[in-house]
């Protein structure tokens, strides 16, 4: 009598205990994310623009400000919509700062392509303010440009002032701000200002940054100013 071994053959048994056996998974390889995704410039930014021309795109709370292969990335402000003309004065670029926010000892990230030798300066502006009005359009005081030292490769930190640099102001009587606020503003604001004996403490009202540098293997300059308005 033939066995089921004669019958199937030992190639078979084999296989059937093959079968038999538990399958032990196979352990998947964790994932690497690229953190350069997650930094990147956005897409649209990314696009070949002319040397002289300006792009202005925000993420988040960052806002990228691109010119030609160079550009900068700086938090809470924005583009001003009703003051930038990009192609009459690409060198000129108008932001607002958001309430609250300061770029003070903010990270500033220069990244080039081909600009080299990048150089920023930093100045402020102050004004004087009336409740939550800031008089632009009167005496301010400017401080004296000063340049910023790289911390790494093209990342500056913008400087900070203390409550001395920013309460500076030209001398003026507070009758000179009285009539100007009369002929310039409301009657809400002109009574505000009637009851006050001396002139209110200045704050910054505007913040400048200033970027030289060059094309690489080229003659061509690169001078861009941005100026930031303080919304109170």
């Amino acid at each position: 009598m033939k066995t089921l071994f004669n019958i199937v053959g030992p190639s078979f048994i084999i296989l059937m205990m093959a079968c038999q056996q538990p399958i032990t998974p196979v352990k998947e390889k964790p994932v690497q994310i690229d953190t350069m995704q997650l930094i990147a410039l956005p897409a649209q930014a990314a696009e070949k623009i002319a040397s002289n021309e300006v792009s202005v795109v925000s993420r988040d709370s960052t806002t990228y400000v691109r010119f030609g292969d160079c550009y900068f990335s700086l938090d809470w402000i924005t583009p001003d919509q009703r003051r930038n003309d990009f192609e009459r004065h690409p060198d000129t670029i108008f932001l607002s700062l958001a309430p609250k926010h300061s770029i003070e000892g903010q990270m500033l990230a220069i990244t080039t392509g081909e600009a080299e030798k990048m150089k920023v300066w930093q100045r402020y502006e102050t004004s004087i303010r009336i409740g939550q009005q800031l008089i632009k359009n009167w005496k301010h005081f400017q401080s004296n440009w000063e340049q910023l030292r790289p911390e790494a490769s093209n990342f500056f930190i913008c400087r900070k002032y203390t409550s001395a640099q920013t309460a500076l102001f030209p001398d003026a009587s507070i009758e000179d701000l009285q009539q100007h606020v009369k002929k310039h503003y409301g009657k809400e604001l002109y009574h505000a200002v009637t009851n006050l004996e001396t002139i209110p403490r200045a704050v910054i009202s505007t913040y400048y940054l200033k970027f030289n540098g060059t094309l690489r293997n080229s003659p061509t300059k690169i001078n861009k100013l941005l100026i930031i308005d303080v919304t109170p």
